[in-house]
């Protein structure tokens, strides 16, 4: 994420989003360029951590992070399609969230995914092999995108790490 926090810091037309935040290292990474980014997860221990910055260095990225607790899987998106310059997910893949993504990001949005790696039984929690990518292949220019298939042959999962740019408006097809 690190290597991209810049230019998605620096050219996102909007709002940064960053999902399943966890404790907030990529927030931080991209917020340290000066622009806001609202964290979202479902663990208010992390968020709280995330509001009560103690180190130096990061109590003055307070005022540039917020925070939304939010259950991804069963609780309503809470943004307008079209209204979001960036959308940051690491470590979490869930195929539901994937249209939400691409259909609440303005044209000119980057979006940034990184799946869990495929240790061990990890490959139940990760998509199919090809399924990101197909998903982006109308609206999106792939930027950067590494994908590697995990686990028994039979099962076709795959760990996605890409970064796209929003071309057109997303179909949903």
């Amino acid at each position: 994420m690190a290597k991209f926090a810049e230019e998605i810091a620096l050219n996102a037309n909007g709002p940064i989003v960053d999902v399943a935040c966890g404790y907030g290292r990529n927030a931080v990474c991209v917020a340290s360029y000066g622009v806001p980014v609202v964290c979202i997860d479902i663990n208010n221990v992390a968020l709280d951590f995330i509001k009560s910055f103690e180190d130096p260095l990061l109590a003055k990225l307070n005022h540039k992070i917020t925070t939304i607790n939010l259950d991804l899987i069963n609780d309503p998106w809470p943004f307008e399609d079209e209204s979001l310059g960036a959308i940051i997910n690491v470590h979490f893949f869930h195929s539901k969230i994937i249209d939400l993504f691409l259909r609440t990001l303005k044209i000119g949005g980057y979006l940034f995914i990184e799946t869990i790696d495929g240790h061990g039984e990890n490959y139940h929690e990760l998509p199919p092999h090809g399924f990101i990518k197909a998903k982006l292949a109308d609206a999106f220019d792939i930027r950067y995108y590494k994908e590697k298939k995990v686990g028994p042959m039979q099962c076709n999962a795959s760990t996605v790490k890409l970064l796209a740019r929003k071309q057109k408006a997303y179909s949903g097809v």
